[in-house]
């Protein structure tokens, strides 16, 4: 595998291939999400138009 076929960017790609779905890469993808979310890297606000509830009120 080249370098650029590793890490985050390889398992979500994985995620969208079409076929057979490997439990332990779908596990190790949502690991990989969860520690990059609560590493608080990605602090950010919801935004107007990406709030779906009834009334739009974001916080």
């Amino acid at each position: 595998m080249a370098d650029h076929d590793t890490g985050l960017p390889a398992l979500l790609g994985a995620a969208l291939r079409e076929g057979v779905v490997d439990a332990e890469a779908e596990r190790r993808a949502v690991a990989a999400f969860r520690a990059a979310w609560d590493s608080g890297t990605y602090e950010t606000c919801t935004r107007r138009e990406d709030d779906w509830r009834p009334g739009g009120s974001a916080p």
